[in-house]
């Protein structure tokens, strides 16, 4: 199956503000644990569509330098690879609603086509 959405794509916040410390708040439901390896998958599996050959800084560890500079798209979110970063790594969930959608698809990442993935660079671009 192509992913082609008749809506415009959205893009998944990373966090949704910020601590009096500077620290990343994210005002969502945690993942439920029995799921969060199917979405761990799901966020790491669909195609990436625009990436650099380098590490950002790890908002909640500052000394270390490993969070993937890419993005990826199921053709209907687009998120960048700190979203799985932190969940794997600090237990951070991504928005809520990319979960909900995630599990809606029953964790499976269809194919998705090449306007789709341009669609996404343009978001991610600008």
């Amino acid at each position: 199956m192509i992913e082609r959405s008749p809506h415009p794509l959205r893009m998944a916040r990373v966090y949704d503000g910020r601590d009096e410390n500077g620290r990343p708040l994210a005002n969502r439901s945690p993942v439920i644990p029995w799921f969060a390896d199917d979405v761990l998958a799901y966020l790491e599996s669909a195609p990436v569509v625009l990436a650099a050959r380098s590490f950002d800084t790890d908002e909640f560890a500052p000394e270390q330098r490993d969070v993937p500079l890419n993005f990826r798209t199921d053709g209907v979110w687009v998120w960048s690879g700190s979203v799985p970063h932190y969940l794997r790594k600090h237990g951070f969930p991504p928005e809520t609603e990319l979960v909900e959608h995630i599990l809606a698809r029953g964790c499976r990442v269809g194919e998705v086509d090449e306007a789709a993935k341009d669609a996404a660079v343009q978001l991610i671009t600008g």
